[in-house]
Formats: C-alpha cells, structure tokens, sequence
C-alpha cells in the first residue's frame, strides 16, 4: 500500500490547541499544535486536514515505532498526520481526547481502542459528520469503523504460545501478564495463546495477571508470581509493556534463562533482554507497517479512492524474533 502517491496540502489544524488536545500529547506534538494555531486563517483554510491516530496510551514502547511508521508515511503522502493518547492506559481518558478531535473534523481517526464499548457512540459520531475512521491495532466489533488493519491476534496468540512451549521443552507451569483484560485485541492474544497451550498437555497456565499497560506494574506482578510459584517454568507477555517487565522480574530474581520469557513487540528492553539471555521470542506486529498502510487507507477514503470493501479486515501478519534471528530482524528495514 504505501507506494500510493498523494498530494493534498498540509495542515495542522489549531482547533487542536484551543480544545485542550495537548493533555495528552508529547511536547514535540504540543509544540507543532501551537505552531498550527498561530497560523490562524492560514492553516484553517487548507483543504484536506489532519489525520489523527489515537493509540491505546503513550507510555507503552510499542508505539514508539508505530508513530514513526505513521509520521514517515505521512512526509511520503504530503498530508499532516498527528500521534494523540493518554499518557497511560485509560479508557475514560481516550474517550475524552477522541471527543477533542472529533470536534476539530480532521481528515481520518485510526483508533486502537482500550475498551471498544467506550468509543463506539463516538465512532457513530464520526461516521455521521462523514469522518473516515478505522480501527487500527485493536478492533472494535459491531460498530460503525469502516474496517480493521492490525494482526490477526488469536493466530498471534497461538504462535507466541508454540514459540513457549517450544522453549520450555512441551512442558512445565506458566504465568500470563497481561495489559488489559478490557481491550479486545489482548483478550483475543490471550485466548489464541491459551488454544496454542491445549496442544501441549504437559503445560498449565496457573496465574494471569494484569499489568495496565505499565512496564513497573507488569515487573512488580511477575515478581509476585514468581514468589507465589518458585516453580515456573515459562512467562508470556501479552502487551508491549509486559514483555519488559517480566525481563526486569526474572532479571532481579537470577532467574534469566531458567525460566523461559516470550513477549509481544521488538521494543528496545525485549530487544536487551533477549540478547542477555533473558528472551526466548519477541512477536514482532510490523507496527511502522502497520501504521503506514493505516495512514494510505485513511487518505483513500478521505478521497473517496479506496478499493477496500466496506467492514474491511486486513492482517498485517507477526513474525518471530528468536536470539538465532535477532540480529538480521534489527538490520533489516523497518516493520
């Protein structure tokens, strides 16, 4: 998708700035909304508008390579294209920064929902002010999205599943972190992984634990588990955030390489953490792709070009990292 060419002119619209946007956004963000406002009518009469991407929250390193995907993608595009969320994983405050933006009328919204419920009245909004939205990274069932681009999770699930229980030999106990038991996506990993471990009988889930998408809570609930059952053999990440901390808890514990670890996404303490003998498999969900393709949907349909049918569902696939991968996956172009 991201050979499309497209040359609509570039705003950053200061309706960002005087609806209070910037509560959630980085200071390089609030710095180009401020930037937009001061171009008043300038900025207010370009045609095409803003895309906007609303992830889940801003402190997970998942999206650091999900903004960057979106970002280049958008200087290909010539269109302007900003990265919005909570500063943690909060359905209440997601809600609040889509209402923010919906009022602005941006071009698009790629939304990656905390709790899909939440955002369905808004989503509803948006399709009746004739706004592109689609449901990116996490769907958002039985709602008005034009459609879904982001990983298959069950199927992701059941691989990072096989990717454990090839590690720990088919055998032994295992603990499940988890960002959120309220966010469709994760519950959809967490059921894929738990279909892959009824393949291998000799293994059984015996503690899952929510981490709310933070790095210190997913660290401080491994090390319960850890205590709470001195025998684990395996622990799965289920959320950018909870691979982390599971490194950080089997790292603080001595127990790197004895008990197996596998997570979702390349993030950088993933990446430290398997080349320390710490990490048995990183599941990579492409998010720079992902985004990037996210962002040509969106400009298609605010054209009114797209070839995708309505209620579309496109899988952008997982790969597995392991050690003996490791170095070619980082040295290869970005995912």
């Amino acid at each position: 998708m991201r050979n499309l060419a497209y040359g609509g002119a570039l705003i950053a619209a200061a309706a960002f700035a005087l609806a209070g946007c910037s509560s959630g956004a980085t200071s390089t963000e609030t710095a180009a909304i401020s930037q937009a406002a001061a171009g008043g009518a300038a900025a207010g009469a370009t045609a095409n508008g803003t895309y906007v991407f609303l992830p889940k929250s801003l402190n997970n390193p998942y999206w650091v390579d999900a903004r960057k995907g979106m970002e280049d993608q958008a200087a290909k595009l010539g269109v302007t294209a900003q990265f919005l969320g909570p500063d943690s994983d909060d359905a209440g405050q997601q809600v609040a920064i889509f209402e923010q933006i919906l009022a602005t009328h941006p071009a698009g919204i790629a939304v990656s929902p905390n709790d899909p419920a939440s955002v369905k009245n808004i989503i509803d909004q948006a399709k009746a002010a004739g706004i592109p939205v689609i449901a990116w990274d996490g769907p958002v069932p039985d709602s008005a999205v034009q459609g879904y681009i982001g990983t298959d999770n069950v199927a992701a699930g059941a691989q990072e599943a096989e990717a454990l229980a090839s590690a720990m030999g088919g055998t032994g106990k295992v603990a499940v972190i988890i960002g959120s038991l309220s966010a469709t996506n994760l519950n959809q990993r967490y059921e894929g992984l738990k279909q892959g471990f009824a393949k291998h009988p000799d293994i059984e889930v015996v503690a899952t634990e929510e981490s709310g998408e933070s790095i210190a809570d997913a660290q401080s609930k491994a090390e319960t588990v850890l205590q709470a059952h001195p025998d684990i053999a395996g622990m799965a990440g289920i959320s950018g955030s909870d691979l982390p901390g599971i490194v950080g808890a089997l790292t603080a514990a001595g127990k790197c390489g004895t008990v197996k670890s596998v997570g979702f996404d390349v993030v950088p303490q993933g990446v430290q953490g398997m080349q320390a003998g710490c990490v048995d498999a990183l599941m990579s969900q492409r998010p720079y792709g992902m985004t990037a393709d996210a962002l040509d949907i969106l400009v298609d349909l605010n054209k009114g070009t797209s070839q995708l049918s309505e209620n579309f569902n496109v899988d952008t696939g997982v790969e597995v990292v392991t050690p003996s991968t490791l170095e070619t996956f980082m040295s290869s172009a970005p995912h």
